[in-house]
C-alpha cells in the first residue's frame, strides 16, 4: 500500500473509541534497513515518524526504540556497532549521521561469534584492455574464479568447525553472482539451496544451447552465432582472442564453420541436427561443446525441460524457442527445502531472516555504475512552459542553478543512504559468524579507490591501524563454533550423470504406465487414453499404421502392444456405425479448436466435413456420463453458428472393449 493511501486509513483507526478507550496504532520499523527505493519506498519516512513530526492528524505519539540485538552473538554485534558508527561519517544529512551514530546495539550475554574481513588477491591479473565502463570482461572472469575459490575455502573453515551447510547462507547484491556461486558450488559436491539465484537462463551454459538451437533453426540467425562463437572463444579456445574469432567465423558457410569448430575441439553437424528430434539436438548440443560440464545443475535440468516438451507436445526446436520465449525462461532449479545444504540468496530477499553464518562474497561494486540514472531538475528559465526537466545524473547538474546542485546532492546522499542500508542488512543477518569477501581496490597512491564499496572496508581497518595492502584477511574474535550443534541430516543418494549419449534406436520410454502393468480399471482408462492420443493422427484407415509406428517412436505403447493396437484402431474406423466419420473423401479437423463469440475455446475430437454437412466424433474413457453427451451437443450448436449442418454425432469409448453411442 503506498504512505499517502495509509493516512486515512490510520486516521480513521485513531479517532475511533470503544467502551471510552480511545484506539491506538503500533507501527514499527527500520529506517537501515529500507532498501526499496526503487519501488518506491523512502527510508525518510520513519525518520520523520521517529522525530518530533507526524503525518497523522493525531498528533500524540510515543516513541521507543528498541536497543538490544537478541539475535547476534557478542563479537558480530560489537564489529557492526563500530563498523556502522564508523560509516556514518560518509553523510552530509544530518538525518542520516544520526540515523547510523546512533545505530548501537547492546549485548544479551552471548559469549563467542566471529567476523572476517579478507580481500581476494589480484596481484597475478593483468590489468589491461580497459573498456567503455571501466571493466575488463575477462579480467572480471579472472577475478569472479577467485571469488569462487575463497567462497569454497571459506565453506570449508566453517564447515571443519562443526556447522552444517544448512547453516550457512551466502548472501549477494546481483543475481549473476549468485548463478555463478550455485554452478561452482554444485560442481563441487557442496549442496545448495536458492529460490531466486537458480533461474535457468541466467547460466552461461544453457545460453550457449539456446543459441545454437536458434542457428540450428534459422542458419541466417547471425546474432545466434555470434554468441555461439563468443562461448567458443571464451571458454574454449585458449589461443584466439575472442573478437578475432568472432571475425574470422561469423560471415564464413556451414561447412566452414563445422571445420573451424572441429579445429578447436568442438564436434558437430547442424544439417544433421535438423533431421533429429529435439532432445537429440540438445544432447548433440551438450556433447559437442559442453561435455565437461554436462553434470551441471542447469543443463541437467535444461534437458529435463527439452525431454517434457518433446514427449507432451513432440516439440520441435522452432517450438522450444518459442515456448522458452513465452514461458521457459521463467524455470529454475528446484530445490526441496529441509536438506542439509547451503542456502543462496540476494541481500534482499534475506531481510528479515537470520542465519548462523553469513558469507556475503562479491563485496565490492562501483557507485559510479549509476551514470545512466535520470533525475527531475527545476527550470528556473520562465521563457520555457515547464517547470522541470529530466536529465542524466552527473556532476554537471550542479553547474545549472542552486536549486539543480541541491537537487543532485540530495539524490547522491539518497544512493549513499541505500547502498549503506544494503550494507547494513547483509551484516546484520548473521547469528555467530560473518564472512565479507571484497577486493583490495586501491589508487595508485595506495589510498582506497572510494569509487567502490571496498573503500568501506579499507578505511574501517585504516582508522583501527590494522590496514597493510599485502595482507588480505583481517579477524575479529575466535573462529570458533559456540551454538550447540543440530542432529545432522541424512544426506540424499546422489545419482550419477550418465554422459555417454546412448543410440536413439537403442532404447525407448515408456510413456504410459498402464500399457506396462495389469489392466485394472484405472489402467483400462490409461488404455484408452493412450489409444484417444493415437486417433488424434488418423484421417482415414489408410493412416493407422504410420499413427501406429509413431506411437511406438514415441513411446506411448510398446513393440508387443503394436498389432493389439493396430487391431484395437481398425475396428474403430472400420466399424459399421461409424463409416460416415471415416469417409475418404471428407475434410478432417482432429482437435482443432474452435473459438465462440465470447472468445471461449472448445476442441472437438474429430470433426468430418462433406459438402456442408458435419460428422461429429468424440473419444472418451471411463464409463458414459451424461456430461458427455451436452459436451458433443454443444459442440453441434457450435457448428450450426458456423453454418454446418450436423448430420452425425457418436461418442466411442476407448477400452478393452468398445463402446459406441450415437445421439
Amino acid at each position: 500500500m503506498q504512505w499517502q493511501n495509509l493516512f486515512p486509513l490510520i486516521d480513521n483507526a485513531l479517532s475511533s473509541e470503544e467502551n471510552g478507550v480511545k484506539s491506538s496504532l503500533l507501527l514499527v520499523g527500520d529506517p537501515k534497513q529500507a532498501i526499496y527505493r526503487w519501488r518506491g519506498g523512502k527510508a525518510e519516512q520513519f525518520i520523520l515518524l521517529s522525530k518530533n513530526e507526524s503525518p497523522f492528524s493525531n498528533k500524540d505519539k510515543n516513541t521507543t526504540n528498541l536497543t538490544s540485538n537478541y539475535r547476534s552473538y557478542d563479537q558480530v554485534i560489537d564489529f557492526n556497532n563500530i563498523f556502522f558508527k564508523f560509516l556514518s561519517g560518509k553523510f552530509q544529512n544530518t538525518d542520516y549521521i544520526d540515523l547510523y551514530e546512533n545505530s548501537h546495539q547492546n549485548k544479551t550475554n552471548k559469549d563467542g561469534g566471529y567476523v572476517c574481513i579478507s580481500f581476494i588477491d589480484t596481484n597475478n591479473i593483468i590489468h589491461e584492455n580497459i573498456i567503455e565502463d571501466g571493466e575488463n570482461e575477462e579480467e572480471n572472469g579472472d577475478k569472479n574464479t577467485l571469488y569462487l575459490k575463497k567462497t569454497i575455502q571459506t565453506v570449508e573453515k566453517i564447515i571443519k568447525q562443526g556447522f552444517q551447510y544448512k547453516d550457512v547462507a551466502l548472501l549477494v547484491r546481483k543475481k549473476q553472482h549468485g548463478v555463478l556461486l550455485a554452478n561452482y558450488l554444485t560442481e563441487n559436491k557442496i549442496p545448495i539451496l536458492s529460490s531466486e539465484t537458480l533461474l535457468i537462463q541466467n547460466a552461461t551454459e544453457v545460453k550457449l544451447i539456446l543459441n545454437v538451437l536458434k542457428y540450428i533453426n534459422n542458419k541466417a540467425d547471425n546474432e545466434a552465432k555470434m554468441h555461439l562463437l563468443y562461448y567458443v572463444g571464451r571458454y574454449i579456445e585458449q589461443f584466439t582472442p575472442v573478437h578475432d574469432l568472432i571475425a574470422q567465423n561469423l560471415n564464413i558457410t556451414e561447412e566452414e564453420l563445422e571445420q573451424s569448430l572441429e579445429k578447436m575441439g568442438v564436434y558437430i553437424r547442424f544439417n544433421a541436427c535438423r533431421k533429429k528430434s529435439l532432445y537429440e539436438v540438445v544432447e548433440l548440443i551438450v556433447e559437442g561443446f559442453i561435455k565437461e560440464k554436462a553434470n551441471n545443475s542447469y543443463v541437467q535440468y535444461f534437458l529435463d525441460l527439452v525431454l517434457e516438451r518433446h514427449i507432451k507436445a513432440q516439440a520441435s526446436i522452432a517450438d522450444f524457442i518459442d515456448y522458452w520465449d513465452r514461458i521457459g525462461y521463467q524455470k529454475s532449479i528446484p530445490s526441496p527445502e529441509g536438506n542439509n545444504a547451503i542456502k543462496i540468496m540476494t541481500i534482499h530477499k534475506s531481510k528479515g531472516l537470520e542465519f548462523p553464518v553469513v558469507i556475503y562474497p562479491f563485496a565490492t561494486g562501483s557507485f559510479s555504475s549509476k551514470g545512466k540514472e535520470k533525475i527531475w531538475i527545476p527550470l528556473e528559465n520562465k521563457e520555457v512552459n515547464f517547470s522541470k526537466a529530466l536529465v542524466d545524473s552527473k556532476k554537471d547538474i550542479t553547474i545549472y542553478s542552486e536549486k539543480a546542485k541541491e537537487t543532485y546532492l540530495l539524490k547522491k546522499e539518497e544512493e549513499i543512504l541505500d547502498t549503506i542500508n544494503v550494507l547494513y542488512v547483509a551484516l546484520t543477518r548473521a547469528v555467530e559468524q560473518l564472512y565479507v569477501i571484497s577486493e583490495m581496490q586501491l589508487k595508485k597512491d595506495d589510498e582506497p579507490n572510494s569509487n567502490f564499496l571496498s573503500s568501506y572496508f579499507i578505511e574501517f581497518l585504516q582508522i583501527h591501524k590494522r590496514f597493510d595492502k599485502n595482507v588480505f584477511q583481517y579477524e575479529f574474535g575466535i573462529p570458533e563454533k559456540k551454538s550447540p550443534t543440530d542432529e545432522i541430516l541424512k544426506g540424499l543418494d546422489e545419482i550419477k550423470v550418465v554422459q555417454h549419449k546412448m543410440n536413439s534406436s537403442a532404447i525407448k520410454i515408456a510413456q504410459r504406465e498402464a500399457l506396462m502393468w495389469g489392466s485394472m480399471q484405472s489402467e483400462a482408462i490409461a488404455f484408452g487414453n493412450t489409444l484417444h492420443e493415437i486417433m488424434s493422427n488418423i484421417k482415414t484407415s489408410d493412416d493407422v499404421t504410420f499413427a501406429t509406428q509413431i506411437a511406438l517412436e514415441k513411446g506411448l505403447i510398446s513393440p508387443s502392444q503394436k498389432s493389439t493396437i493396430e487391431s484395437k484402431i481398425i475396428a474403430i474406423v472400420t466399424h459399421a456405425n461409424l463409416k460416415m466419420h471415416f469417409m475418404k473423401d471428407a475434410k478432417i479437423y482432429n482437435e482443432t479448436r474452435i473459438l465462440d463469440t465470447n472468445k471461449k475455446s472448445y476442441i472437438p475430437d474429430r470433426v468430418s466435413i462433406v459438402n456442408n454437412k458435419a460428422f461429429l466424433l468424440d473419444y472418451k474413457t471411463g464409463i458414459p456420463r451424461e456430461t458427455h453427451k451436452t459436451q458433443l451437443l454443444q459442440y453441434e450448436l457450435l457448428l450450426q453458428k458456423m453454418g454446418y449442418y450436423v448430420q452425425e454425432k457418436s461418442l466411442v469409448y476407448l477400452g478393452e472393449d468398445l463402446k459406441i453411442i450415437t445421439l
